[in-house]
């Protein structure tokens, strides 16, 4: 199946094409080939709590198509009040995202040419297109064999009112006028210090390099960087360390990511005492090198002269991708270590697996890829699992890692300076195991051999528990009373531990999951009151400190440090989570994404590290890079935690997070008083705050444009707090919001003239998401900006669509309300922003 997303205008439909790929002999009716489908939203419902929405099936056909003896079937991430349904009509919930629309009339019938409506609503909100429903299929009742066919389908975007789009294009305009005032920052992520020299150094091809025999393979990147940027090939000639003009020296005194930059007119000296500090100069050389330098054929360069002392303000910066939900490909992974280096990120936590898919090869245990990474609509056979986020009727191959791949990620980020912490999702989150090992029990069932078939299963035949996951499954918690389950986990770290080995890199941290073990998991399963039985407890809740010790233990003896979710250093008391003390022994690191303003958990990173867990801060609120920038119907991701653009992500404080926060996730000012009783962070808390990471979900992104898109530029802002020293607008007990929009300013200069500009050169360029335009009318005249500058606005005022012919935006235009206005964001290689369409 392929997915081809388009999206220009708002008034523009947006179409989800689902290509067949080895089609299946049908029902004679080939209903499928007789009918397209449509959803759209009642009017007035959009952004409403609980909306009703509907799908409108067409029949394209010359003749009458009965609507008995096959279903629709759809994934949709916002749960359905099945009950609001028509009685012609039933939609059921299976399982996940799936559900099943059928025709309770069986004398029901679509009129040639014609069209039926079925509306429902809808638990929640919907308000982006993203969260429209996705890869429809049909199945046929009577059909004699196993049957699933794509339709076509398409969603309605929103239409805005002018009124609607002048005050959404004037709130945009303020927030972009943010970076007109102050200094282009000098380079990012910003140094520990920086002193502006006189004049600059050039470099030509007579420029000549020494570096410490330690720094060899620095000086080989260098050289390449050169090369492939600026066409300038370093002189080859062999000089000593005193006559050369470029020299990267050795300085033991100095932290092993900590370096100092000196350059002159006479040179540029780079000192650090290890690798990665002389690596991480060179990234602020590439920093300090003008875009127009980039991707160019030239016979020298100009470096301005500074003198630089620099160290990270924490040793944990982060980025978590899962590839779990939809799977994102080796060449993907590879391009996001390249940024992830370049602004001295040092740490990829990859998601392997969750309910919805399991992404790694593991030699030993092949029905993890063969079940796990395969969804289709033929799961009940348990030979695959069953569709998610709109990944459609037919398989998708080949959609994990092999050995081999993983080893190539492995080698590629090692080269970066990056560490690569593997993530297996336990015990929650773990359907796709769960699925896979019992095909492997069935296998090994059918060879009459019981003791291999249970070796790895990992779930209790005999469990009744009733659950409901955050992501509505009913069969995703692993059982941690059976021995079977802590052999899997172990199996699969061996396994993990050879492929770091072969490709010569120690496996030193693992991430094991931890989260969202729904109310109700193990409630009802024989083994586990066995277990309780035992070890008289007196409740389940108990089992939770058990199984972490269980798995930290594990770890211990394989000689790795455990990383899991918040919730692994924490208890449930009978009262809901909170901070479990008897745990810190065990040197758990734990990411700590939940701080979302009013729901009662802001402090918790500062409750877990004032307890002495060491503290990954991965703020939902700031640093969840699948949340959707803005609220408007055509901008892309989750809204759950909110809205997050550069500036939010810019703004975190993760030692003083509660200082700038006036507001909740969706802009709401804040009731006096609500956050004046919170935890603050001890000195000790402070030393246990290890570092920052931003997480990308990924269950509306479905490609690689799609996933840079969400990412950057917003990493960008990540690595700024994640590297550079704290400012001064995070201390104290008022904030300095002066202080603070004069740094924003600075930084959004230099994202937007020079980084943006080399990221539209490097690795072929990256899909970054354009800036938005602002505009206001004022005295009958237009005004426009964009919300990071170095972008051009080309606009036309006949009602035809902008492209690099059209006027570009120099001065304020004159409104004349009988025209119909159109503008773009348009980059020089012909890259389109939203179209923003104006009739007055």
């Amino acid at each position: 199946m392929s997915y081809n997303f388009l999206k220009s205008s708002m008034s523009t439909v947006m179409v989800l094409v689902l290509t067949v790929f080895g089609a299946i002999s049908v029902d004679a009716q080939e209903i499928h080939r007789k009918i397209e489908v449509k959803w759209t939203m009642e009017d007035g419902n959009l952004g409403k709590e609980n909306p009703v929405s509907k799908f409108v099936i067409y029949n394209t056909s010359k003749e009458d198509v009965s609507c008995k003896n096959w279903s629709l079937w759809f994934n949709f991430m916002r749960g359905i009040n099945v009950n609001s349904v028509d009685k012609k009509f039933k939609i059921a919930h299976r399982n996940g995202d799936l559900y099943q629309l059928s025709f309770v009339d069986g004398n029901l019938t679509l009129p040639a040419s014609g069209s039926i409506e079925v509306s429902f609503r809808t638990n929640g909100t919907l308000p982006n297109f993203t969260d429209a429903p996705a890869g429809l299929y049909i199945t046929y009742d009577d059909s004699t064999q196993i049957n699933a066919h794509p339709v076509i389908y398409n969603t309605i975007n929103k239409e805005y009112t002018l009124g609607e789009k002048l005050n959404i294009l004037a709130a945009q305009y303020d927030l972009n006028r943010l970076h007109e005032s102050s200094d282009v920052q000098k380079i990012i992520p910003s140094p520990s210090a920086l002193q502006q020299g006189e004049g600059f150094y050039t470099i030509s091809s007579k420029s000549t390099l020494w570096t410490n025999p330690s720094f060899e393979k620095e000086g080989i990147y260098l050289r390449k960087f050169l090369k492939e940027t600026s066409g300038i090939t370093l002189s080859p000639k062999k000089q000593d360390k005193k006559s050369a003009g470029i020299k990267i020296l050795q300085n033991v005194s100095l932290r092993e990511e900590a370096y100092e930059l000196l350059i002159d007119n006479k040179g540029i000296t780079i000192f650090a005492a290890a690798a990665k500090g002389a690596f991480y100069a060179i990234q602020s050389l590439k920093s300090l090198l003008p875009a127009q330098y980039w991707n160019a054929d030239l016979e020298k360069i100009e470096i301005p002269a500074v003198g630089i002392k620099d160290q990270p303000r924490y040793g944990y910066r982060g980025l978590m991708l899962d590839v779990a939900r939809n799977f994102h490909s080796k060449e993907t992974v590879k391009r996001i270590i390249d940024l992830m280096a370049m602004y001295k990120l040092n740490t990829l936590h990859l998601h392997l697996n969750d309910d919805e898919g399991w992404r790694l090869e593991i030699p030993s245990l092949p029905e993890l890829t063969e079940v796990g990474s395969v969804r289709n609509a033929f799961y009940a056979d348990g030979n695959s699992l069953q569709p998610s986020y709109g990944s459609g009727a037919n398989p998708q191959t080949k959609l994990y890692y092999s050995v081999n791949d993983f080893k190539e990620i492995l080698e590629h980020a090692q080269k970066n300076h990056i560490q690569v912490i593997p993530e297996l999702e336990t015990p929650g989150h773990a359907r796709a195991a769960i699925k896979s090992m019992e095909a492997r029990y069935r296998k090994f069932m059918k060879l009459g051999n019981r003791e291999e078939a249970e070796k790895y299963l990992l779930n209790d035949k005999a469990d009744q528990s009733e659950y409901f996951s955050a992501q509505s499954w009913n069969d995703n918690v692993m059982n941690v009373a059976k021995p079977s389950v802590y052999r899997f986990i172990s199996k699969v770290l061996d396994e993990l531990k050879g492929m770091y080995q072969e490709a010569g890199i120690p496996l030193e941290k693992v991430h094991l999951g931890g989260d969202e073990v729904p109310r109700g998991a193990w409630e009802k399963s024989p083994e586990i009151t066995r277990l309780r039985d035992s070890l008289n407890f007196s409740s389940v809740n108990q089992l939770w400190p058990y199984y972490i010790n269980k798995i930290a233990d594990l770890c211990k003896l394989k000689g790795l440090k455990l990383a899991g979710w918040e919730e692994m250093g924490m208890v449930n008391n009978g009262n809901g989570m909170v901070t479990n003390p008897a745990l810190v022994n065990q040197d758990i690191q734990v990411d700590v994404w939940n701080n979302l303003i009013g729901g009662g958990q802001e402090d918790l990173a500062y409750h877990l590290a004032n307890a002495g867990y060491k503290v990954v801060y991965t703020s939902a609120s700031n640093f969840y890079f699948d949340i959707a920038w803005k609220n408007t119907f055509n901008e892309p991701g989750h809204t759950w935690a909110g809205f997050t653009n550069v500036k939010k992500s810019y703004s975190f404080l993760p030692e003083n997070y509660f200082l700038n926060v006036f507001t909740n996730n969706f802009g709401d000012k804040l009731t006096d008083g609500l956050l004046a009783n919170k935890v603050k962070l001890t000195d000790e808390g402070k030393r246990n705050i290890i570092g920052v990471k931003g997480a990308a979900w990924t269950e509306k992104i479905l490609n690689n444009e799609r996933l840079e898109h969400m990412l950057f530029p917003r990493v960008i802002a990540l690595a700024e707090r994640a590297w550079a020293p704290k400012p001064i607008w995070e201390t104290g007990t008022n904030f300095n919001e002066t202080a603070f929009l004069k740094d924003y300013a600075g930084f959004m200069k230099k994202l937007g003239i020079q980084e943006l500009q080399k990221l539209n050169t490097l690795n072929g360029g990256y899909l970054y998401r354009l800036p938005a335009l602002g505009l206001r009318v004022y005295e009958e005249s237009l005004i426009c900006n964009v919300e990071y500058p170095g972008f051009d606005i080309y606009y036309t005022s006949d009602g035809t669509v902008p492209n690099l012919q059209s006027k570009k935006y120099t001065q304020i235009i004159p409104l004349d309300r009988a025209k119909t206005y159109r503008f773009s964001v348009i980059t020089k290689d012909g890259k389109v922003g939203d179209i923003i369409t104006l009739k007055f």
